[in-house]
């Protein structure tokens, strides 16, 4: 079975608790762990970008069901890649506020040799408010 990455961006349809992000994160690692998916989770107080790994059918059943979930809206996937192997294999799903650990969005320097995955490269840009989502957050917030 073909081992894929997916990763999208959405907008949230209303600011979401720290207690609801814990009980997300929760119930996306349980999930996840059963199904052989990992990945990475932001979320800026707007937006969301996840990065999903696993077997291609488990992810675009998990995708199918994120599209659904009324927590956001305007999920759009930006890239779907098979891998050789996975960038977040510890992880059966990290999830970073970034609006709560401004220690995130500290740029780290990486070695120059080291050629970083794409995942990685847009987690960087999420992070460091390198995307547009202006007309997005009119929509969501007013």
């Amino acid at each position: 079975m073909a081992l894929i990455e997916l990763i999208y961006v959405s907008t949230v349809t209303a600011p979401l608790s720290d207690e609801q992000l814990v009980e997300l994160n929760r119930f996306c690692k349980s999930t996840n762990q059963l199904n052989g998916i990992s990945g990475m989770l932001l979320y800026d107080g707007h937006h969301f970008m996840q990065v999903i790994e696993g077997e291609r059918d488990h992810v675009e059943r998990l995708y199918k069901n994120i599209q659904q979930d009324p927590r956001h809206t305007e999920v759009v996937a930006l890239i779907i890649n098979e891998l050789p192997k996975r960038n977040f294999a510890r992880w059966s799903m990290g999830v970073i506020d970034l609006s709560k650990h401004p220690s995130y969005r500290k740029v780290k320097t990486t070695r120059p040799h080291r050629r970083l995955p794409l995942s990685y490269k847009l987690l960087k840009s999420f992070r460091d408010q390198e995307m547009e989502f202006e007309e997005r957050v009119r929509k969501s917030f007013g």
